[in-house]
């Protein structure tokens, strides 16, 4: 199991704005490349309560708040499982690599599967939660990002775009419900110890609007689960 702690930070901009700033950037930071293109496919499988507590905290304005994914990203059959917890704009992303079987007693909350996989403490932790809070998949978020890092670790930037969501089916159905306008992007800032001056004054070029709610949020208010 890998455990990241950073500060996170979402910005809703428009083309206009990345336009402004991504030169800077790319002449600055490494570009986290997943294959030929300079975006790569993020999928998630959002999985929560009956009340969709996950979705739901850090909207209402609750300080604390935590949700379980399923995450690939080009490769399908590269899958990882994720529990993310935050405070304010501190978080914690607790992740570990699952197979195919793991995937699938996620998937149909199904023990006998889960508790061969218990000497990992995510999947322990999961399952612990999903029969507590009775935890199934409840929707997909998908979109393409556009990633770079400094040369430390210390400071992840994202530019997330195309960004739809669908209903959880089995299968793999189509996400084409699409959340957020073509003409706009989520920009993410994360660190561990601090934030670069640049990355300040890259800032107020654009004078960002801050985002408290997730992408599951949006899917959530947006697809009506």
């Amino acid at each position: 199991m890998n455990i990241s702690k950073r500060f996170e930070y979402k910005y809703l901009i428009s083309y206009l704005d990345y336009m402004k700033i991504i030169e800077v950037i790319k002449l600055t930071y490494n570009h986290d490349l997943h294959g030929e293109l300079d975006a790569y496919n993020v999928t998630s499988i959002y999985l929560d309560d009956l009340v969709f507590s996950g979705a739901s905290d850090k909207a209402f304005g609750n300080q604390f708040h935590k949700k379980y994914r399923v995450r690939y990203y080009n490769d399908i059959d590269l899958k990882k499982l994720e529990l993310k917890e935050k405070t304010g704009d501190s978080s914690v992303k607790y992740s570990t690599d699952i197979n195919s079987e793991v995937y699938q007693g996620i998937l149909n909350q199904d023990l006998n599967i889960l508790e061969k996989y218990f000497d990992d403490d995510l999947i322990r932790k999961f399952t612990l939660d999903m029969l507590k809070n009775l935890l199934a998949p409840t929707c997909y978020i998908k979109y393409q990002r556009e990633a770079y890092n400094d040369e430390t670790n210390n400071l992840r930037i994202t530019f997330d775009h195309s960004l739809c969501g669908e209903r959880y089916s089995e299968g793999n159905p189509e996400i084409d419900y699409k959340l957020i306008k073509d003409t706009t992007m989520i920009l993410e800032i994360k660190y561990q110890n601090y934030l670069p001056r640049i990355v300040k004054d890259l800032l107020k070029i654009i004078n960002p609007n801050q985002i408290a709610y997730s992408k599951y949020f949006m899917g959530y208010d947006s697809i009506g689960l």
